[in-house]
């Protein structure tokens, strides 16, 4: 998946995709606040998700409806009866004929008996935010999918096709078809994956890009998130250190008298072999995905609230500028 020449911030809309457990929401509203702070107005949409943005943007919970968390920064928590409301509201262009329609117990029962229509709605809603227009400008220059995990996410994407391919030309066409230039628009989208770097998760990752490759996705920065810091690598004790650390077994340590030094030594090590396994995967990811590559550290706090995001905002908004 090749990567394009436009800034990620200058897009109308990024998918954050990667498998389960690798921090795909805390990278969303980390990119948010980065793209609001350089000025932009940035949505987050969130697929019926469990709420973790209020906790990071210390803010009220999230339901489905938009809320703004930040200046120039908004997030919504998608449910699939809220945005087949609201979908339907835009197809048909009447409030009261999509109400009528979608709140009928017959035609309730049929469209939840068709395959993907409700991911399609949060797709669809997710697309008409970046059509919204506001006192002559765009409403939000940035619409950023907090999207579901690997398998679930490509499904989602590739259910406009499936609508073009299947569904006469009608209403439901138009916006199908907008969508799908959309997602495909080098200069409007970018699908951009996040993992750890581990095994499972890099291979997840590669595999992920090739398909979305297969699918004509844009391909983003590949965002490569808990990283331990290379704490031993430099300063005039680094050889010394790494010695030490190399070591097989710390008996020698605990045998002495200072067994508090023993356990640093051993936590220490620990911290230094995984550095050492990330190192490893990182080189992975650059021979086999040879896209552009942001790196987010592991913070060792137990906060998970606004002080910690707008660190991670922080790492994020000076390697953005080179992509």
């Amino acid at each position: 998946m090749a990567p394009v020449s436009v800034p990620l911030f200058s897009r109308r809309f990024v998918t954050i995709a990667g498998k389960g457990g690798v921090g795909r929401t805390t990278v969303a509203a980390a990119m948010a606040l980065a793209a609001a702070r350089a000025g932009k107005k940035v949505l987050v949409c969130q697929t019926k998700a469990k709420d973790r943005l209020s906790e990071m943007f210390g803010s009220p919970p999230i339901g489905d409806e938009i809320v703004k968390v930040r200046d120039r920064l908004w997030v919504v928590n998608m449910t699939p009866q809220t945005a087949l409301r609201e979908y339907g509201t835009m197809v048909l262009r009447s409030e009261f004929i999509a109400k009528q329609v979608l709140e009928n117990r017959v035609s309730r029962a049929f469209l939840h008996a068709v395959p993907g229509v409700e991911d399609y709605a949060m797709l669809g809603k997710a697309w008409y935010h970046t059509t919204e227009v506001e006192h002559g400008a765009n409403k939000y220059d940035l619409v950023i999918l907090d999207g579901p995990a690997t398998g679930h996410v490509l499904t989602l994407l590739a259910i406009p096709d499936a609508i073009l391919a299947a569904v006469p030309e009608g209403p439901l066409t138009k916006p199908a078809r907008a969508t799908h230039e959309l997602l495909r628009d080098p200069a409007r989208a970018a699908f951009v994956i996040v993992t750890l770097a581990e095994d499972l998760p890099v291979n997840e990752a590669i595999e992920l890009s090739t398909k979305a490759t297969a699918m004509g996705m844009p391909a983003g920065p590949i965002i490569v998130n808990g990283l331990f810091p290379p704490r031993f690598r430099t300063g005039p004790s680094a050889e010394g250190l790494r010695l030490l650390l190399g070591q097989d077994d710390g008996k020698q340590l605990r045998d002495g008298a200072d067994s508090t030094l023993a356990v640093l030594v051993d936590s220490a090590r620990l911290a230094e072999r995984r550095r050492a396994l990330h190192d490893r995967e990182l080189e992975r990811l650059r021979k086999e995905l040879p896209l552009p590559q942001l790196q987010l550290p592991y913070l060792f706090r137990a906060d998970k609230g606004p002080d910690a995001l707008s660190e991670l905002a922080d790492r994020l908004e000076g390697q953005l500028r080179s992509v």
